[in-house]
Parts: structure tokens; sequence; C-alpha cells
């Protein structure tokens, strides 16, 4: 082989991992955004908190999301699928029943919960299943694993669609109380009950919401996502973009 051919195919051996590693920094990925208001919303220029801290952790980590806006329970059973892999989802509450079938990245989100009813403020998990008759939860949520694994009997619990119609059926006398999220019931409050006719309960059952990936997901996808959120902690990065949404921009 002459010299110069030799030098070429040198050239090209140094060359080739260094493309393959600019296309895997610009590679799409899918994240499954469950619509988890106020931590997730579907507009053009917000996802919320927990979503645009998400989307720019993606961004840093040199890659490209194809963004997927589904319910709850639809995202969850695509990501468990045994054939997906390397596909997102947030805000996924970290629960044991849940832990084998996802690879956890790292939280994006803290999420308090309190029964919430309008006639009673309650301190303890047992005082309410004492003290209500039924409670309205939204379906296929972290609230409603917590509910059974605290004891509460389905013939209890009203399952709904989400929080908001939880809430609306707690207004109308539908059922005595709602068991949800801080947040999601503070928003309600200011559009609908701005008069904080329903009391708020001590805070029970409170969970890391994560970015995770399917369980098959690729450890190099897993590393920079969670290096970019780490960097993002530290640099303020994170803390910036929950002071916009609490500010109510």
């Amino acid at each position: 082989m002459r010299p110069r051919a030799r030098r070429t195919i040198a050239l090209l051996s140094l060359a080739l991992p260094l493309v393959a590693k600019a296309q895997a920094a610009t590679a799409d990925v899918t994240l499954y955004m469950m619509e988890v208001p106020p931590l997730t919303v579907n507009a053009v220029d917000r996802r919320g908190p927990a979503g645009d801290i998400t989307m720019e952790a993606i961004r840093r980590a040199g890659y490209r999301p194809d963004l997927k806006v589904v319910p709850s329970n639809r995202a969850m059973r695509q990501v468990q699928l045994t054939t997906s892999r390397d596909e997102l989802i947030i805000p996924l509450a970290r629960q044991q029943e849940r832990e084998p079938h996802y690879t956890w990245i790292a939280p994006v989100a803290k999420v308090h919960r309190a029964f919430f009813s309008m006639t009673r403020r309650v301190r303890s998990f047992g005082e309410a299943r004492t003290a209500f008759r039924t409670i309205a939860v939204a379906r296929g949520t972290a609230g409603l694993n917590i509910l059974h694994e605290q004891g509460f009997p389905d013939a209890q619990l009203v399952e709904v669609v989400d929080g908001i119609a939880a809430a609306k059926m707690l207004m109308i006398g539908r059922v005595d109380a709602w068991y949800g999220p801080e947040l999601q019931f503070r928003q309600w409050q200011r559009e609908t009950d701005p008069q904080g006719r329903v009391q708020k309960g001590a805070r029970l059952g409170s969970t890391e919401n994560y970015l995770a990936c399917s369980r098959s997901c690729d450890p190099v996808l897993v590393a920079r996502l969670g290096e970019a959120l780490e960097k993002m902690r530290r640099d303020g990065s994170i803390k910036a973009i929950e002071a916009r949404y609490a500010g109510g921009e």
C-alpha cells in the first residue's frame, strides 16, 4: 500500500469516531410529557417548570427533544413497554411499585399532597379515613397509589379524570374531600375559589417527581442528562425557571 493511501486510511479511522460522536450529540430523543399542571403544561412557549427544566437539560446534553404530550396513563404504558428503548418521561413520581419499570435519571420537581375539604383540616391519613366518607383522587396518579398503600378501601375513593374534576365535585358536594397536589390546588383556587372556602389539611404523601427513561436506556444518554441537570442545579438555572412560574409569569 502506498504511503499516501495509508495516511488517508489513518485519518479516516480517527475521524469516524468523532463524526459518530457528533451525530449522537445531535440525535432526536423522544420525551413523553404528561400534563400535570402546573408542573407541566402544553403551551407553545412554556411547558411548566418541570417541562422547561427538562427541555433545557436535553438541549444542554446535546439532544433534540421529540416532544409528545399525552395523557398520563398512556405515557406510562408506552414507556413501560418491553420493546421501548431510550424513551423519556416526565414528571414521574418515584414509587416502589414503579421502581423496576423505569430508569430513574434525576428529580425535576418535589410534589406535596394534602386532603382538601369544605368542612375540616385533617392531620393524618388515619384521620382522613375516619373523617371522609368519599375522597376524590385523579385516576392513575401517584396520589391514588399512595391512598391504596395507606389502606383506603376502593369503596371510599372516587377516581376522576384529573384534579380539576375532583375540585369541582368537592365544591358541589359530590365528595367529602379531594386528595391531590398542593400546587394544583393553589392554581385551581385562584381561578375558582378566591374566597378560600376549601380548607387544606397537613402535607401527606410527598414525592420526588423524576425525569425517567424506559427500562432499556442508553447509559450515555442517562449520564449526559443527569450531568446536565446537576449543572443546572449548581448554576442556579433550575431555581430561575421555578421562580418564573412562582411569580406568575
